[in-house]
């Protein structure tokens, strides 16, 4: 997974709860290594909704969008053989056994849980955002950095 496509991610992520990014939060988010969102279903939950959805239940396009986007990026890193395999989700937010749902995946499956839900797929803390941003920017960088260990450390049990 590139760095670039997950900076990417984590903008659309923000203009999608705040709109329009000022410099400081823009800059914030390119400190970031690891994906500000976390999916906000267990395995189990993605495998009934994906049972559950229909074809004609789309959303709004912009939060089809965003889904598909995460979505698309965690199975990228949950098909990835290599050793960069669990860094790359645990940056995403993805545990194993949801690593293993996303593998079994056609990109059939993955538009329809993207689109079909009725609203983002990942969890998002503004309020560690902007407790970030508000940092000069060293202290920023550090904030942003730990993200990884506080995903590592407080990660739902799914």
């Amino acid at each position: 997974m590139m760095i670039d496509d997950l900076r990417s991610l984590n903008h659309l992520i923000v203009r999608h709860w705040l709109g329009e990014l000022g410099s400081d939060e823009a800059a914030y988010l390119d400190f970031s290594s690891v994906c500000i969102g976390q999916l906000a279903h267990s395995a189990e939950e993605l495998k009934q909704l994906s049972c559950r959805l229909k074809e004609e239940r789309w959303t709004a396009f912009s939060v089809g969008e965003l889904n598909r986007r995460y979505l698309s990026l965690v199975r990228l890193a949950s098909m990835d053989d290599s050793g960069a395999r669990v860094d790359a989700l645990v940056r995403l937010g993805i545990t194993l056994r949801q690593a293993a749902f996303f593998r079994t995946l056609s990109d059939h499956d993955l538009e329809r849980l993207a689109y079909g839900c009725s609203g983002p797929m990942i969890r998002f803390s503004l309020q560690t955002f902007r407790r970030g941003v508000r940092l000069h920017a060293q202290a920023g960088k550090h904030h942003a950095t730990a993200l990884v260990a506080a995903r590592q450390t407080l990660a739902p049990k799914r």
